[in-house]
């Protein structure tokens, strides 16, 4: 073939490829949109155009809307944050399409569009008031009959859309409680009738300029969130469990009611004075106001009302209260070990023993699993034991310090077991005439005396006296008798012995006759 005539051919090709994507591939997504324009039935604005809606709701409540900025308010009966069902209102009110169109149509009450029967909502866009009814299902498929205030057309919409204006006020209404932004909170005070706490964030030194690449470079907010602490100022100075704090602050910013309170109501107020639990949030701004919760005492039918620092007052279930922290030691840090597993590469265990000498194993990490010595561990226990060092945390605080013989009484002097971690060795070569380097250790937990309630235990270099959950006896050995019992491989199953011989019969002889 031609060269010329191979391009020519070419180009058509191209430009024939060209036609159909830009015409009927993008074109067709231009076209849908014009016809989907062209089908609405209200034309020449959007959704963010719609200043107020009006309408009756399910509960038979008639209810005004209004816009304030970007977002939607609940004006009457009463002044409330409106809930983003609204918004979607409006969504719906911009873009309803139809599907038929009846252009001379009967009278209203054949397709429920009648005021007894028609669900109405009535909007404004600027100076401008519309109305939109939408009746009875159409006798085939899932559409209903709708009509505006333009036309006397009666038209069919999809079957969804009156589903979306028969909700009952409740459901209008914004169920948040707070609004806060919980990265920005640096201080919290909690209190209930038998106590009072008060913790402060301590924001990590992130040195941004550590480090290099995209790593450094992408270190943000959230990521140097991660590292801040918690201290407690009140009722003592200890360090706050991040974790207990950080589940409350989440808790408070998804609250959400079950019911509001409109109207002045002793009872209510009797309920709310004084709180079962109350909490203040601040920001680091000065000038900002405190976000504020209390919360009152259980009503049998209607649960618990909360009242945020706006003055609005809701009703909460009565069990939410459980998600509140009411006892000091649930605000502070309760952690014994937290550590990675893959860094333990040794574990020492030490028990006491009152009929002997104490007992030490000696047990590693190496390419093929865990080994011990001067005893065997079962298989997996001694990675389930590193796994448990993952984050060792305790139940309860019992005291602070205590005195020699106090310790004694309860098994920590000297303690009855001690669980030791270690990290890896340097690769330092030691010098000549030292001591090779030692592995550091990563923690070292020491366990006293076992009750109904739990096992006694403490950090060593540590004052602080622990209580451990009832659990660990089967994932720790904390005495030489639990090792034993629950941690030693199973004995091996001795050779069952051989039948008895029958008189006049010689097994051997009548084993090596069998065929």
């Amino acid at each position: 073939m031609n060269p010329r005539t191979t391009g020519l051919l070419l180009v058509a090709a191209l430009a024939l490829g060209a036609f159909v994507y830009f015409y009927e591939m993008e074109g067709e997504s231009a076209r849908l949109e014009a016809q989907e324009r062209e089908d609405r039935l209200f034309g020449g604005f959007e959704a963010e155009d719609v200043d107020w809606i009006a309408l009756t709701t399910s509960d038979g409540v008639d209810a005004r809307f209004e816009r304030e900025g970007d977002a939607w308010q609940l004006v009457a009966p009463v002044a409330h944050p409106a809930d983003a069902a609204v918004a979607r209102m409006a969504e719906g009110l911009a873009t309803i399409t139809h599907e038929d169109v009846f252009e001379d149509p009967q009278p209203d009450a054949e397709y429920g569009l009648d005021d007894a029967s028609a669900r109405i909502v009535r909007f404004g866009v600027g100076d401008v008031e519309h109305e939109l009814r939408i009746g009875r299902e159409t006798p085939v498929g899932s559409k209903r009959y709708a009509k505006t205030d333009a036309r006397d057309a009666v038209y069919t919409v999809e079957g969804f859309r009156r589903a979306a204006f028969e909700r009952p006020l409740t459901d209008l209404r914004d169920k948040q409680i707070l609004a806060f932004d919980q990265s920005a909170v640096r201080s919290l005070e909690a209190r209930w009738p038998e106590g009072r706490v008060v913790l402060e964030r301590v924001v990590a030194d992130v040195d941004k300029d550590k480090g290099s690449g995209s790593d450094s470079e992408g270190m943000d907010a959230a990521a140097a969130l991660v590292a801040d602490t918690w201290q407690m100022r009140v009722p003592l100075a200890a360090e706050g469990d991040t974790a207990t704090i950080d589940r409350l602050l989440a808790t408070l910013a998804f609250l959400r009611a079950d019911g509001f309170v409109d109207a002045q109501d002793a009872a209510v107020e009797a309920l709310l004075e004084p709180p079962a639990y109350a909490v203040a949030l601040r920001s680091d701004e000065a000038d900002a106001e405190a976000t504020t919760l209390v919360i009152g005492r259980e009503d049998p039918e209607n649960g618990r009302p909360v009242r945020n620092g706006a003055g609005r007052t809701f009703w909460i279930g009565a069990e939410r209260i459980d998600d509140f922290p009411r006892d000091p030691v649930d605000y502070r840090d309760r952690t014994l070990a937290r550590l990675s597993p893959s860094e333990i590469e040794q574990l020492d265990f030490y028990f006491q023993s009152a009929e002997g000498d104490p007992t030490a194993i000696h047990a590693t990490r190496g390419d093929e699993g865990w080994t011990s010595t001067p005893e065997a561990f079962a298989e997996g226990k001694l990675a389930a034991i590193a796994s448990e060092l993952g984050r060792l945390e305790a139940v309860d605080i019992l005291a602070e310090s205590m005195g020699e013989a106090e310790l004694e009484g309860i098994g920590l002097s000297p303690p009855l077991a001690i669980l030791t971690a270690f990290g890896a060795a340097p690769e330092a070569e030691a010098a000549e005439g030292e001591l090779p380097p030692q592995s550091p250790v990563l923690a070292e937990i020491q366990f006293g005396k076992v009750t109904s309630e739990g096992v006694v235990a403490r950090r060593a270099g540590r004052d602080t006296i622990y209580r451990l959950g009832i659990a660990v006896l089967e994932t720790i050995p904390i005495s030489l008798e639990a090792f034993r019992n629950r941690f030693q491989p199973p004995p091996e199953a001795e050779a069952p012995l051989p039948p008895p011989a029958e008189e006049g019969v010689d097994w051997i002889d009548a084993a090596e006759e069998s065929p």
